[in-house]
């Protein structure tokens, strides 16, 4: 449900307005409404398939990518023209005699739910729409906001005119309101949402379509925080963006595609495109039969204590493991299994990194599945301190742990 909502109707509101009157508030500027005629339900948005993007960039890069649905509301300019004809008629009217009563109040009626829709504010319409916070666009009363961002801001409302979308200004605690009193930097996009694309399998690492693949993935095994998620997403986006970093996702207990991610990823996600799998396991077991080296983060091999690591980073039996669910097999891939420090590890080999939930890490049949471990450590092992204490820090953000790895990987790739 991207497309847009059925606009609710609002109930009369009594007769006996004079008809002067009616005419004023028919011919009236955008401006005549009542103050809090609508409240906004968020809910019946959300339940319409409306999200609230936040911030300059977000917004910006939403509009750039085109991937929402900012689909056309309403004409409300033929809104005004149907409602300007019902007064003209009930003009006419007033001066022919014989005029039934009940055709009377249809009409007047017929009027009320005109009126009724225009006192709607726009901020409680179902409709998409760009809100703006009022002023910013007033680069004389902004005079803090740098050259880059007053660039931004009046981009931003050239591409949402290009998209049809209306432009509303409204005051800060509107957008307070629609964000979730989040940093919207004057800034609220209200659109469809995004979702993850099912893959079933990860291209093949191996014969002529792998030159057309990432060179390397990044398979997150139940990331729930939206920051975690869209701090990814900027990495990824930033180190090589969807040409060399695929991202593939558990379709089930991960962060979905959130205004929120969108935000932590600085806009990034607007321009990705994110993938999901119903059974990592058997993805990623796939996955190494078609070439590809599986290598979950981990301070060592889940379940054993061995933490061996030998100067090659690279196990010429991992390539033999394949996805059989027999006991010996996993037997004997649990005995292959080593966990390297990063720098030992070799980059020139299609990878996929596998990085495991914030506090659990990465779940058993997901360990299974990886080929080998690698770990990133820290300062006192780097100075040859042996005894691992680092002040009760212990480890990585699963987002820092992702952007660590994937910088050392890309950059060994391209040298």
């Amino acid at each position: 449900g991207r497309g847009r909502g059925d606009r609710g109707d609002r109930g009369g509101r009594g007769r006996g307005r004079g008809r002067t009157d009616a005419r004023q508030r028919g011919r009236g500027s955008d401006g005549d409404t009542k103050p809090g005629a609508v409240k906004i339900n968020l809910k019946l948005l959300e339940n319409a398939g409306y999200e609230h993007l936040y911030g300059i960039a977000p917004v910006l890069n939403a509009l750039k990518a085109n991937e929402r649905n900012f689909a056309n509301p309403e004409d409300e300019e033929k809104e005004k023209d149907d409602l300007n004809d019902l007064l003209d008629l009930q003009d006419r009217l007033s001066t022919v005699d014989g005029i039934d009563d009940d055709f009377s109040r249809a009409l007047e009626d017929e009027f009320d739910k005109k009126e009724d829709k225009r006192i709607i504010k726009p901020e409680a319409k179902l409709a998409p729409y760009l809100f703006v916070q009022e002023g910013t666009l007033d680069n004389t009363k902004r005079s803090f906001r740098s050259d880059a961002k007053i660039q931004a801001s009046s981009e931003i409302v050239t591409l949402a005119k290009e998209h049809g979308l209306p432009v509303a200004e409204v005051d800060k605690g509107v957008l307070n309101t629609l964000c979730g009193s989040r940093p919207h930097q004057g800034f609220v996009l209200r659109c469809g949402g995004l979702d993850f694309e099912v893959m079933r399998s990860i291209p093949s690492a191996v014969g002529d379509d792998a030159k057309s693949n990432p060179l390397v993935w990044l398979a997150l095994d139940e990331v729930v925080d939206p920051q975690n998620l869209g701090a990814l997403l900027r990495s990824i986006y930033f180190l090589g963006g969807g040409e060399r970093v695929g991202v593939i996702v558990t379709a089930k207990n991960s962060s979905p595609l959130t205004p929120a991610v969108s935000a932590a990823s600085s806009g990034a996600l607007e321009f990705m495109t994110v993938y999901s799998t119903s059974n990592l396991p058997k993805t990623l077991n796939n996955a190494k039969d078609n070439g590809w080296r599986v290598l979950g983060a981990a301070a060592e091999v889940p379940g054993s204590t061995d933490t061996r690591r030998d100067n090659t980073g690279a196990n010429d039996n991992d390539w033999d493991i394949g996805g059989e669910d027999d006991g010996a097999t996993q037997q004997r891939q649990e005995q292959l299994q080593q966990c390297y420090d990063l720098y030992d590890v070799e980059t020139n080999k299609p990878t996929i990194l596998v990085l495991g939930s914030e506090g659990k890490g990465l779940r058993t049949l997901v360990g299974r599945a990886c080929t080998s471990f690698v770990k990133i450590p820290g300062g006192s092992k780097i100075a040859g301190e042996d005894d691992g204490s680092q002040a009760g820090v212990d480890s990585l953000n699963v987002s820092v742990t992702g952007g660590i790895l994937l910088w050392h990987f890309l950059s060994g790739i391209r040298a």
